[in-house]
């Protein structure tokens, strides 16, 4: 991986940040000697990347907490796009906005508990007042490709060898989190993606092992998705792609393992609506594109892209609303600030903090 020239970060950074996406919450130690360095170094550059915005951590609640996921195609009025943007990126329903060319102007990402969860959202998207012309809703039937299997590719192989797996839960601990206390450790990562173990349980009022131990169930499940997302423009994969496919149902089957090792797709699904499938990639120039498209095709045998959009700008990205450059704007609640995370509530009344954990 090069160093663009326009870029604020080094290579050292991009080493620090890809680390961060293998597991975001490893020791400063732990990458530290995996990259040759020293903690302390690892720990302040990362603090600089996070407040400039270049990179930070975004939490996804997993399958079992959010399973339904709509991607919406909007055509906007003259002149609306900007506005129409701005505004849905202030509603909490909608995870993600993209400001897109060709025949879509946003495309929109709406997360639910269900399928009941997304009508509201959807259908509160066409109305005059919101200057928008045109919305077309598409379901995802199944997400094979996430932005949290994505990776900068800035690690040799050795330096990812050097990587220890994220920690596992203790095979005396509680086989379940409590609703509560998931609800609870999600909120608040959700605030300080790298909040200690400490930090977590005094606030929810639970041990630093049981806080522990929430936290490794929850990953390993998939109720909790920890990844740590880039300013594209300030990285080696400044463009960002759409690809809407068609496909026979037997390519579309055979879909996940073919495109299984392909570096660049960020995102990738099988969808009800007009498309049968469509893939999101990170290209380095916009020849890329191209070549990303060819790729595609070849991988899918009788596949055709009917459609594709450029990536113009990202207004949200899951839940954090960006600036114009595609960074991480300064967030009035002191989200992953020094000042730890806040919840007001602890346990239920009646349910201690310190029980159903075993020593």
């Amino acid at each position: 991986m090069h160093e663009s020239p326009n870029s604020p970060l080094d290579a050292l950074d991009f080493k620090i940040i890809h680390v961060l996406q293998s597991d975001p919450r490893i020791s400063w130690r732990a990458a530290a000697d995996a990259l040759g360095t020293d903690a302390a170094t690892v720990s302040r550059r990362w603090r600089r990347i996070k407040q400039g915005g270049h990179a930070w951590i975004s939490v996804v609640e997993g399958v079992s907490r959010k399973s339904a996921v709509a991607l919406v195609e909007i055509s906007c009025r003259p002149g609306h796009v900007l506005a129409v943007a701005e505004l849905l990126a202030q509603d909490p329903a909608v995870a993600s906005v993209d400001v897109t060319s060709g025949r879509r102007d946003l495309l929109v990402t709406i997360l639910g508990q269900d399928d009941d969860d997304l009508v509201g959202p959807v259908l509160s998207l066409v109305g005059p007042q919101w200057g928008v012309r045109k919305a077309q809703s598409n379901v995802v039937n199944h997400h094979f490709k996430l932005g949290s299997d994505w990776r900068l590719q800035a690690l040799s192989q050795e330096e990812l060898r050097r990587l220890p797996p994220p920690r596992p839960a203790r095979a005396a601990s509680m086989k379940r989190v409590e609703p509560w206390l998931a609800t609870a450790v999600i909120e608040l990562l959700s605030a300080d993606g790298r909040a200690t173990h400490a930090e977590l349980g005094a606030t929810v009022g639970v041990s630093p092992q049981r806080a522990a131990d929430a936290v490794s169930r929850l990953r390993a499940s998939g109720d909790l998705i920890l990844r740590v997302d880039v300013a594209l423009r300030d990285s080696d994969w400044p463009v960002v792609a759409w690809y809407f496919i068609q496909a026979p149902a037997q390519t579309v089957m055979g879909a996940q393992e073919a495109l299984a090792d392909f570096a660049e797709l960020q995102f990738a699904a099988t969808m009800t609506g007009p498309h049968s499938l469509i893939v999101a990639a990170a290209c380095a120039t916009r020849n890329d594109v191209v070549r990303v498209e060819a790729e595609i095709e070849r991988r899918l045998p009788r596949a055709h892209i009917v459609d594709r959009s450029m990536v113009l700008r990202v207004y949200k990205h899951l839940g954090r609303v960006l600036d114009a450059h595609g960074r991480a704007r300064p967030e009035p609640t002191g989200a992953e600030s020094s000042e730890g995370p806040q919840l007001s509530e602890g346990p239920p009344p009646g349910v201690s903090g310190s029980t159903g954990e075993t020593p």
